[in-house]
């Protein structure tokens, strides 16, 4: 803490010094007595006076005769502590007072203000010595220096003279105080103004200062009065020193002149800096010279506040407005990507120009699939717009993750396939099999993030992995998607989750899009409870994680990899089955759009229902009345009579037909009043075709027939003839200017099989990986397209040091390899080399791994009849020498037993392919009768063995 003194305590200080440096220049040329001197002169008076008696009875030789004067002395003198008589040899003749102890002295030592030794002579000789001691004259220690009779006087000197110049002062500044010389009532007004004033002479000392500049600095005008003006607190504008020689007063008092608008900034007491806006004037003196100048100082600080935020807010605006901007370019150039696949393949279907259904059928896929991606980019903005509004509402019921992810990647792993990318789903530890959420939320986050990682992932792939955390309380999911794409500069990452924000703009040129789905994924996973975080490193990859609540976990399981799996194939939806509707339900379709109407009606058609039209609510209501409806399909907005009239015309009628709603309006609050109008159920457009069939049924009475998705895989290949064999030729055979590249790529290749065989069986990993990668890129460079998958996934597992999945893929390859055609050639097939047959012992029923699926027992019974079937079909290709017929049979029968479960046939059937191309008749005999053995004890469900056995 400083203290802090005015100029009258300065002065009085300063004078109170200067007095007691006289007072001590007085003491040292000797005009002040000292009191101590003269003590010590009148010690040495009474002894030389002792001494010279002494002498004289030393000369009579009766030393003795002095005994009673010392002990006179010493009793009358209390200063005086002892004496005694020493001779010169130093034996003591006499003494009075303890002298033994208080004597220190050597005879040669010198003598002391306490201790005085004088020699008494015997003629010329020295006989002896006077000895006396004396007290202190000053006390000794801390406490002499205390009672120094100087420092006494000093200190009362200096105290009295602060004293009396400070008072003195005090009255006389007041009157050459320069404030004083202005009137009072002029003082009054200048405190009045807001506007803070300086008066500074030359040395820019304030001279005159008011009240609301004294506020300023939070000290009294007074106390300013001789304060130079550099020891104000003046600062540059971010808080740092300010150069004072180019302050607008010093100018103002080199140059003369007038400065006005300038800004200067002060900070106050409270540590706040305030901004002034600064006038100077320069007060001549009668030489026309600057002999002082005036301050004005208005605080500008709310103004300059105000500026800022306006800057701000200016800015803002710029960049919402440059957002939107760049938002409509975006939204332009989006809709019309997919806008322009629909209209133009549209008009080729129109004027006929496809060649084939083929042809006719990839332009409606890619009509479909831009239709799906414009609606997909609609209800984004729809979606972000309810998030900013605060309007976006989710549920919290039970939903399955794993399933939810595993339905997401299944949906969006033709975009991994196209590019050659790995998409996996991976469950770290157990998860549980089900959590408190919003299942079409959470898909709509892992179908963006999913999807994002695709988009910008060139080579590798993306992992999506599930763990529980159960550290914090409640427990916690968290779903990481993690790829290795292009990564995020750092100090992007969390950029990348505003709306309509990319990395950088060329990642928009690259890549597209509109900088939508991450902050719609973060703002959706917040509004559910938790959160979407992500980390990245430029140019290895990034992860975004989603975490979030489970909700209470009591009575649900915990399920690992294995048993996620299981219960995805067990709980699958039945796709492939086919509705039943009853053929007598009549529906009414309502709708001002005659292809929409049409639409509907060719879907419903195909199921045998009968249906009416109606292109407007008034006619709907007309035809309602006059016939019998099963239900009654009514779109909401149309003209003469909208959905929302009819229907309350038909309720009020008394008609209970079911009405289900079919509009376009997908916003928050309209079912509500759909509902409430008294329609039964709510369907939005674009139709999703499962979803009217599902409402449809619900309402009418139908139902479905058919297996699940891996009971129809397996039913179809069960049911297969054998497979294609036909010659693989290039996409590029048409171009005859590439046959000798084509050609050239087909010998090289099959150098390059013999290479991956023998590496495969070395299980050298690094040159698998090599040839792999060779052949992925360089297969599909010559046309050569059915290499590029498996090689892809040979070099996966190339990688991962997998030897049973590198076997199985260089199967896949050599099976392609055989069927590769040059331009004009058959193909020519590259034998496989067979390993002899190991007795087999079967001794027990063979049974499927898959017959704990009860749905999947009719499958399993279906493949252990048509293995009945085949059985005579292998014997008699055997027999007739048709190895040909012969390797077909066995690549049906070791795809088609280890997909419905019988994996015991699979390595059997895999070595009769291979004996059959090497035309070994021998090992083909061996191989048969091993698989006809493993025929004799299939088993199927829910028996001991099979009957045909």
């Amino acid at each position: 803490m400083t203290l802090k003194l005015d100029a009258k305590a300065h002065i009085a200080i300063g004078l109170a010094f200067l007095v007691i440096s006289i007072v001590l220049a007085a003491g040292f040329l000797g005009l002040i007595p000292d009191r101590d001197a003269a003590e010590r002169d009148g010690r040495i008076a009474l002894a030389e006076a002792i001494a010279a008696s002494a002498a004289e009875m030393v000369a009579r030789n009766q030393p003795e005769w002095l005994a009673p004067t010392l002990r006179l002395v010493v009793k009358r003198n209390d200063d005086v502590l002892s004496a005694a008589l020493r001779t010169d040899d130093g034996d003591v003749v006499m003494q009075a007072g303890p002298h033994a102890v208080n004597w220190t002295l050597a005879p040669n030592d010198l003598s002391t203000e306490t201790q005085l030794h004088v020699p008494l002579l015997a003629g010329k000789t020295r006989w002896g010595w006077l000895e006396l001691r004396f007290r202190p004259i000053t006390p000794e220690g801390v406490t002499a220096w205390i009672f120094n009779p100087w420092v006494k006087m000093v200190g009362f000197v200096f105290l009295s003279a602060l004293l009396v110049f400070y008072f003195y002062l005090g009255k006389v500044l007041r009157h050459l105080d320069p404030s004083g010389a202005v009137p009072d009532r002029v003082r009054s007004a200048l405190d009045t103004l807001t506007e803070g004033l300086l008066v500074l002479d030359r040395r820019q000392t304030v001279v005159l200062a008011n009240r609301a500049f004294a506020e300023f600095t939070g000290q009294p005008a007074t106390e300013l009065i001789g304060m130079n003006a550099k020891k104000l607190s003046w600062t540059d504008p971010q808080g740092g020193d300010f150069d004072l020689s180019a302050a607008p007063w010093a100018h103002a008092l080199r140059d003369g002149e007038v400065h006005t608008n300038n800004t200067v900034h002060l900070r106050a007491p409270d540590g706040n800096l305030h901004t002034f806006q600064i006038n100077c004037a320069p007060i001549l003196t009668g030489g026309r010279q600057p002999g002082g100048v005036l301050v004005s100082l208005d605080d500008i600080t709310s103004i300059e506040q105000n500026s800022i935020e306006l800057e701000k807010a200016k800015d803002a605006a710029d960049t919402a407005n440059r957002a939107k901007s760049d938002f409509l370019a975006n939204m332009s150039h989006e809709i019309r990507t997919p806008m322009n696949a629909i209209l133009g393949f549209t008009e080729i279907l129109r004027r006929g120009y496809s060649r084939d259904g083929a042809d006719a059928a990839r332009h409606l896929a890619t009509i479909h699939s831009s239709g799906t991606h414009l609606l997909a980019l609609i209800n984004d903005i729809l979606d972000l717009s309810k998030v900013e509004a605060g309007r976006m509402e989710v549920e919290t019921i039970d939903c399955q993750p794993y399933s939810l992810a595993h339905q997401v990647i299944q949906a969006i792993g033709v975009r991994a396939k196209e590019k050659n990318l790995r998409l996996d789903l991976v469950v770290d530890g157990r998860i549980p099999e089900t959590i408190q959420s919003d299942p079409a939320r959470l898909r709509q986050i892992l179908t963006n993030l999913i999807g994002n990682a695709l988009k910008f992932t060139e080579h590798g792939g993306v992992t999506v992995t599930l763990a529980l955390d159960t550290r914090p309380e409640p427990a916690t999911l968290r779903i990481d998607v993690r790829d290795t794409g292009i990564g995020i500069a750092p100090d992007k990452v969390e950029h990348v989750f505003d709306p309509f924000v990319q990395a950088d703009s060329s990642v928009n040129r690259r890549f597209g899009g509109t900088g939508l789905g991450l902050a719609i994924s973060r703002r959706l996973a917040r509004a559910m409870g938790g959160d979407v975080t992500a980390t990245s490193v430029p140019g290895e990859g990034s992860t975004f994680s989603i975490a979030l609540s489970t909700g209470s976990l009591e009575g649900v399981r915990l399920l690992d990899n294995t048993s996620l799996q299981a219960a995805v194939a067990v709980s699958a939806d039945i796709e492939t089955a086919r509705w039943v509707l009853p053929q007598n339900a009549r529906i009414l379709v309502v709708d001002d759009g005659a292809e929409n109407r049409e639409l509907v009606a060719t879907v419903l058609g195909e199921f045998g229902l009968a249906l009416d039209e109606a292109e407007n609510g008034q006619i709907a209501v007309d035809m309602a009345r006059a016939k019998a409806y099963d239900l009654i399909l009514m779109d909401m907005q149309m003209p003469v009579m909208d959905g929302f009239a009819a229907t309350r015309t038909l309720r009020q009628a008394g008609l209970t037909t079911p009405i289900v709603a079919l509009t376009a309006n997908a916003m928050h609050g309209y079912e509500q009043e759909v509902i409430a109008a008294g329609c039964t159920a709510y369907l939005t457009k674009p139709v999703d075709i499962d979803a009217l069939l599902a409402t449809v049924a619900h309402i009418v009475g139908g139902h479905r027939e058919g297996a699940s998705p891996a009971a129809a895989t397996a039913q179809n290949v069960a049911s297969q003839s054998v497979p294609d064999r036909s010659p693989i030729p290039s996409r590029l055979a048409t171009k005859t200017r590439m046959h000798p590249v084509i050609s050239k790529f087909v010998l090289r290749m099959r150098e390059q099989m013999r290479a991956i065989e023998a590496a495969q069986t070395a299980h050298d990993f690094s040159t698998l990986i090599e040839l792999a990668h060779w052949l992925k890129g360089a297969g599909g460079t010559v046309g050569f397209d059915a290499f590029t998958e498996p090689a892809a996934e040979l070099e996966t597992a190339a990688q991962a040091n997998d030897a049973v999945l590198t076997a199985q893929w260089v199967d896949t390859l050599r099976d392609i390899a055989e069927r590769i055609a040059e331009p004009g050639k058959e193909h020519i097939v590259t034998h496989r080399e067979t390993k002899p047959c190991a007795p087999l012992k079967v001794t027990g029923p063979v049974r499927s791994r898959l017959e704990a699926n009860p749905r999947l027992h009719p499958v399993i019974g279906k493949f252990i009849q048509r293995m009945h079937e085949q059985g005579p079909r292998i014997e008699a290709a055997h027999h007739a020498a048709d190895f040909t017929e012969l390797a077909g049979l066995a690549h049906w029968l070791k795809g088609a037993a280890g997909t419905v479960g019988f994996d015991a046939f699979t390595d059997p059937a895999a070595e009769l392919e291979a004996a059959a191309k090497a035309a070994d008749a021998a090992a083909c005999q061996q191989w048969i009768d091993q698989i006809s053995a493993l025929t004799a004890r299939m088993t199927a469900p829910n028996s001991t063995i099979d009957t045909n056995t």
